[in-house]
C-alpha cells in the first residue's frame, strides 16, 4: 500500500469515528437512534467457520455408519459393505453436502479462507456426483460396486475437502484415521 493511500484511510477512519460519537448521543442524554452495523471482518470470518462447523457436525450426523456399512471399515472388508446400509447413509450424506454449497452461495467467505472455499465449490460437486454413484451402486445390490463408488468418493474428500475444513475449523479433525 502506498504511503499516502494508507495516511487518507487513516484519516477517513479518524473522520468516521469522531463523527460516529459526536452524533450518537447529545450531551447529557443519550442516543434516540440505532445505528445500523455493517459486518465487520470478524463476523463475517466467525459467520463462516459457524457455517462450516455446522456443516460438518450435520454431515457426521448423516454419515453414521457409512465408514463401515459403504467402506468396508479402516481395512475395507468387503464382507462388511451392506448395499441398502449404505444407501440410507449416502442419501442422507448428499443432502448435507447440497444444503452447505446451497449455504456457501449465500455467504460471503473472508479473505483469508478465500482458498479453501474455492476448494469447496470445485470439490463437493464432484463428491456429490460420487455419493450419487453410491447410491446407484448400492441399487444394483453389488458389494464391490459399492466399495469402488465409496473409494471414488474418500479420494475426492480426503485430503483436499478435509484440509480446508481444517484450515477454517481447526478445532475438529475432519480427515479419518
Amino acid at each position: 500500500m502506498h504511503a499516502g493511500t494508507d495516511n487518507g484511510w487513516r484519516l477517513g477512519l479518524l473522520v468516521g469515528c469522531v463523527l460516529l460519537v459526536g452524533c450518537s448521543a447529545a450531551p447529557g442524554g443519550s442516543a434516540t437512534g440505532s445505528v445500523l452495523a455493517s459486518p465487520t471482518p470478524d463476523s463475517v470470518t466467525r459467520n463462516y467457520v459457524d457455517l462450516v462447523y455446522t456443516y460438518w457436525h450435520q454431515y457426521k450426523a448423516a454419515e453414521a455408519n457409512a465408514g463401515v456399512v459403504c467402506f468396508g471399515g479402516g481395512a475395507n472388508e468387503l464382507r462388511l459393505v451392506n448395499p441398502s446400509a449404505c444407501r440410507g447413509r449416502a442419501v442422507s450424506m448428499v443432502a448435507e453436502h447440497e444444503k452447505f454449497l446451497s449455504d456457501l452461495n449465500g455467504t460471503l467467505p473472508p479473505p483469508k479462507f478465500a482458498r479453501d472455499d474455492r476448494i469447496f465449490r470445485s470439490q463437493l460437486p464432484e463428491a456429490i456426483a460420487d455419493v450419487k454413484a453410491m447410491i446407484s451402486a448400492a441399487d444394483t445390490g453389488s458389494q464391490d460396486a459399492v466399495l469402488v463408488a465409496t473409494i471414488a468418493y474418500v479420494n475426492d474428500m480426503i485430503p483436499t475437502v478435509t484440509d480446508a475444513l481444517d484450515d477454517v475449523d481447526p478445532s475438529v479433525a475432519h480427515a479419518h484415521n
